[in-house]
């Protein structure tokens, strides 16, 4: 809890950074909309800084003061704005209260995620989000990490995860994301004020927060609200500027907005070039295509000299600014057209309908609306079959906001300027990679729509029955799922190491693993939660990276002494996370001669395995096991530790 706190005053002092970085741009802004957007550009700007500080070799190890002392700083200008008092809510009364109530709630159930460990439902937390900060605090600096190729990606929440871990571990790192998440609120809340009303502030806030996968990754290391947050509210000022046409610091909070987006997560690049033919296709039509086209190249120049940075360093690793992605055109270090191929069709996994149909133009309405009817097809696990956790989902009030502003004819410059960009977004997004979460920022302006919505459309009344209906729906769906289990572990019913045995299938191998490689490096196949380990390991399966030249590779001699020359001293499998039935399984087992003399896959089998890149590794494993060059050194219920003889 302590770590988390920290956080928290860590996030308040740089909101104050924020204030000071955008004061000329935002003392026009209502108190709310303001206090919340210097929050979000205040982390931003200390985590795009802690590029900077990681890229100076040893710079985590004095990197952690500099940041404090910022923050640090930064508490007395947030001080003296609240004594200014001007950060003002009018006190909700009546029905009204059920508006802060709610969203409290959703809070506190964010509040037990950061405070419970993660397990495997929080995939991505584990396996990069919070895995390679710590990978590069140990090193002391950012490093090319060649077997996770999320490393490359723009990084800039993750780097407050680096800070995060050194004084809180895991719920530290985590309580950045809640941070952004109220920051969040009160500038959506603020925007939604200021544009419709109080009471429209209220419903923007509640719509957002209330998003399925919103509420449910706030409590995560999964980085898509803050970057939803940045892209959204990127959107909604070039809005209100070509609503306006006169308020430029509109557009220049924009482009700062839009750049922390795409220093947070390759799409962010796509809002950019959205927000920038939306302000020239309006304005053209206004009959100010120059002005358009000059806004446009602001917003892309002021966004791309924030985010980057990072695209620069990850073009001298790895050759390609968005590595791994464009391989085709743009190649990249350590990665093939295999590997291309593979990530791209597990990227095409989500969605409505089967891979060959999923992507057709008449599929376009099934897939928006599936978002809300079949959420289990847009996020994992085995989303191919729709089982992905309802946790994801978008849900329906969104939909069913920009549904509503498309056809009431009441939409203006700015309404319109936002389902503008929606509809690219979607188009784009159909084409791409049907994931839920890929719409988070898209959730961002809509919800201020919603407030809107309610205040001025006739059927308003319908959809704060459908936005509340969703909340309700939100609020149980969490806190059954959830709230329920974590708050166990959060509040000390269950101890965080029983949790973790339970909850996380690599965990009970990881500690053994700890104490048993000693000076030495572990090769991981079918497991990814390398942030459980604290010595050194590399994710061995083919489609990662091509460190271990499998191609090259035919025998059971040739596979040892090329892991021997790599490092590797030992070798864990995980017998959970093998994508082989339970047949194949046992066939595997007897192979190594685990449960009595070796008895070697059929001429057939072995030979289809050897032929198959990604499986060719088994066989090689098996072999060398059989032939004593690797042995089994402990065993698991979910895997199997080997050691290199």
């Amino acid at each position: 809890m302590a770590g988390v706190l920290i956080t928290f005053l860590f996030a308040i002092g740089a909101m104050g950074v924020g204030q000071f970085l955008l004061s000329r741009l935002t003392k026009d802004l209502d108190g709310a909309e303001a206090t919340g957007l210097h929050g979000l550009v205040g982390l931003g700007a200390l985590g795009l800084l802690t590029l900077f500080i990681g890229l100076i070799p040893g710079g985590f190890k004095w990197g952690l003061a500099v940041v404090g002392l910022i923050a640090v700083a930064g508490f007395m200008p947030v001080v003296q704005s609240f004594s200014a008092g001007k950060f003002k809510v009018a006190k909700p009364v009546g029905m009204a209260l059920l508006f802060p109530l709610a969203i409290g709630i959703g809070v506190f159930f964010a509040l037990v995620g950061v405070l419970a460990p993660s397990d495997t439902l929080d995939w991505d937390t584990l396996a990069y989000h919070l895995a390679v900060p710590k990978l590069w605090m140990q090193a002391g600096q950012i490093q090319y990490i060649p077997y996770i190729h999320h490393s490359n990606f723009p990084f800039t929440v993750e780097d407050l995860f680096l800070w995060g871990l050194t004084w809180g571990g895991p719920s530290g790192a985590k309580a950045f994301t809640l941070a952004f998440f109220i920051f969040g609120l009160i500038a959506l809340f603020g925007f939604g004020r200021s544009k419709y009303g109080d009471l429209a502030g209220w419903w923007s806030a509640l719509a957002f927060a209330t998003v399925p996968v919103v509420l449910w990754e706030s409590g995560t290391g999964y980085i898509d609200v803050p970057h939803g947050l940045f892209a959204g509210l990127g959107i909604l000022y070039a809005a209100r500027f070509v609503s306006t046409r006169e308020d430029r610091s509109s557009l220049w909070l924009s482009a700062i907005c839009l750049g922390f987006a795409a220093g947070t997560k390759y799409t962010g690049l796509q809002t950019i070039a959205i927000v920038g033919v939306i302000l020239v296709v309006v304005l053209g039509l206004r009959k100010q295509a120059g002005e358009g086209f000059k806004s446009a190249v602001l917003v892309g120049l002021v966004a791309m000299a924030i985010a980057g940075p990072w695209y620069l360093k990850t073009a001298i690793l790895t050759g390609n600014p968005v590595y791994p992605f464009f391989f085709e055109k743009l190649g990249g270090k350590n990665w093939d057209q295999r590997r291309a191929d593979a990530y791209r069709n597990e990227q095409q996994n989500f969605g409505a309908g089967t891979v060959e149909t999923r992507h057709k133009p008449t599929e376009l309405g099934n897939a928006i609306l599936g978002l809300a009817y079949q959420p289990g097809r847009y996020v994992n696990p085995q989303e191919e079959k729709g089982n992905g956790t309802p946790l994801g989902a978008i849900g329906c009030a969104v939909l069913a906001i920009a549904l509503l502003w498309a056809i009431s004819g009441a939409a203006g410059a700015f309404e319109g300027a936002v389902l503008g960009v929606a509809l690219v977004s979607m188009l784009m997004w159909f084409f791409l990679s049907q994931q839920s979460r890929y719409v988070v920022p898209l959730c961002v302006p809509l919800a201020v729509l919603g407030g809107g919505a309610i205040k001025r459309l006739k059927a308003g009344a319908a959809l704060a029955a459908v936005i509340g209906i969703q909340a309700a729906y939100s609020l149980y769906l969490v806190y059954d799922q959830r709230f329920q289990v974590q708050s166990q572990a959060a509040f000390g019913k269950v101890s965080l190491e029983d949790y973790q045995t339970q909850t996380v299938a690599f965990y009970e191998a990881s500690q053994a693993i700890n104490k048993e490689v000693q000076n030495g490096k572990v090769a991981l196949y079918d497991e990814v939660f390398g942030s459980f380990l604290d010595v050194p390991y590399v994710w061995a399966n083919p489609p990662h990276s091509q460190i271990i030249p499998y191609d090259s590779l035919n025998t059971g001699a040739e596979y040892s002494d090329a892991m021997k020359k790599l490092g590797f001293t030992h070798i864990y499998i995980s017998t959970s996370g093998v994508v082989k039935d339970a047949g194949f399984v046992k066939k595997w087992v007897a192979a190594m001669g685990l449960s009595g003399d070796p008895v070697p896959f059929s001429d057939t089998e072995r030979k289809a395995m050897l032929e198959n890149w990604q499986d060719k590794w088994m066989v090689l494993l098996s072999d060398a096991v059989a032939q004593h060059l690797i042995a089994p050194d402990k065993g698991f219920k979910h895997g199997i530790l080997f050691k290199i003889l």
